[in-house]
């Protein structure tokens, strides 16, 4: 009860803002599942003519995450990056790996300029295996030579 008089407390932008992101998480997680990745960032880079400010998008991708189960940090990257695409915003998806004695382990953060929006824990212990730019974000890459 709680949490819906919360929801009901914000403003009609936000509430429609966590709905969309709720949406779109769920839409990560299904199609991660169908293992149909380069359709799925195709779909996460795809533009649109959104205004939502950069911190507002986090917040929701990060309430709607934690309240879905099975939402991993790809899932959530991935998520943020799409809704990041479609206000106009520029980002870099990054995977970086691990390897611990005799298990890997890897993990996805998403970067907007120089600033890590989601995954920013113990980034020190992965080496960066992958970028996927998107937006603003792919010029400025390209510039510097690493996309």
């Amino acid at each position: 009860m709680n949490q819906f008089r919360a929801f009901v407390q914000l403003t009609s932008e936000d509430r429609w803002l966590l709905i969309e992101a709720f949406l779109i998480v769920a839409i990560c997680r299904v199609r991660l599942r169908a293992r149909n990745v380069e359709k799925l960032r195709g779909w996460a880079a795809r533009p649109g003519y959104g205004t939502a400010a950069v911190d507002r998008l986090v917040w929701a991708v990060e309430v709607a995450s934690k309240r879905m189960s099975g939402a991993t940090c790809l899932c959530r990257a991935l998520a943020l990056q799409r809704l990041l695409a479609k206000n106009g915003h520029g980002s870099e998806l990054r995977i970086g790996v691990e390897k611990n004695d005799d298990e890997f382990g890897a993990h996805a953060w998403l970067v907007h300029g120089d600033q890590v929006l989601i995954g920013d824990s113990q980034l020190e212990k992965f080496e960066l295996l992958a970028r996927w730019a998107v937006g603003a974000d792919v010029a400025a890459s390209r510039r510097k030579g690493t996309v």
